[in-house]
């Protein structure tokens, strides 16, 4: 069975703005748990195909049989910035990115993403290959600690958190979440309910995984692969990430691309305060729908 720990966000909005051919060719970057594939698949006709990217090897794992006994499923172990790629002489009608990290990746202390669990300091999405947080974190240096976690975590005590780190790692390596949360602990003030750590691991996070490229890559890659008419839906839950995608579908700030995209409906959509109430993680997504032109 899926994992029923992650729930998906904005599942309505998605299929509403997204799925617009019964017997459309779609895409899903994000697999995770399965969830929006699952409903993707469920709204398909005997025709539709859905093809689903997962970079975490550990949810290819876990898949269930709603996905295996389905003829109209493939499932791909890659990276999503390899889109353009994997796809390179086909027309897609619709492509799902979802930025968020799953629940099942979170609440596991071993993946090492969250400062709720003591685990290992890992952080790797793709477990198989690049360097730990652990890895990083000992070896970086504090100019590097410090520009990840102002440019990306938006952590105003970065060059204090920067300056412990290095001191501490002089006498013991920092190995665990434990052992960085507590660090950073006693560098900032809190100022509400966040934690205190937020801001730093959600920045680690991103420059482990290479979230910002990743997602620059895949936008461009996404441009090439739709057909005309295709829609592309994005769900971000960080402001530099949903600033990305405005402004490529703006038609600013690309790589190469110069594919026209028009919003579809709304320029962006929030989820629901019922959803909010039920699934707190959702909160912060932002989801924006545009069409190739």
């Amino acid at each position: 069975m899926i994992n029923a720990t992650h729930e998906a966000v904005m599942v309505d909005e998605v299929l509403e703005n997204l799925v617009f051919k019964q017997n459309g060719k779609y895409i899903d970057c994000t697999f995770g748990a399965g969830g929006h594939s699952l409903e993707i698949l469920k709204k398909l006709g005997e025709e539709g195909k859905l093809v689903s990217i997962e970079k975490d090897e550990s949810a290819i794992l876990k898949l269930s049989s709603d996905f295996t006994e389905d003829h109209r499923f493939e499932l791909i172990h890659d990276s999503f910035s390899n889109l353009h790629n994997i796809f390179a002489n086909e027309e897609i009608d619709g492509i799902l990115i979802d930025l968020g990290i799953s629940s099942t990746q979170l609440d596991d202390p071993n993946r090492g993403f969250s400062f709720q669990s003591n685990g290992p300091l890992d952080m790797r999405i793709d477990t198989s290959k690049g360097l730990t947080a652990a890895e990083w974190i000992n070896s970086a240096t504090k100019k590097e600690i410090e520009d990840v976690l102002w440019i990306l975590g938006q952590e105003r005590a970065s060059r204090k958190i920067a300056g412990k780190i290095c001191d501490t790692r002089e006498k013991n390596p920092i190995k665990s979440t434990k052992d960085l949360s507590d660090l950073i602990i006693s560098c900032v003030f809190k100022r509400s309910k966040k934690h205190p750590a937020t801001n730093s691991f959600r920045a680690i996070r991103m420059h482990i995984n290479d979230e910002i490229e990743e997602l620059q890559k895949v936008l461009e890659a996404a441009s090439y692969v739709l057909c005309c008419g295709g829609r592309l839906a994005v769900i971000s839950f960080h402001s530099m990430e949903d600033r990305i995608v405005k402004r490529f579908f703006q038609g600013k700030d690309r790589l190469n691309s110069k594919v026209e995209f028009k919003y579809f409906k709304e320029k962006f959509l929030k989820p629901t305060m019922n959803e909010i109430s039920t699934n707190p993680r959702s909160r912060s997504a932002i989801l924006r729908v545009a069409e190739k032109v």
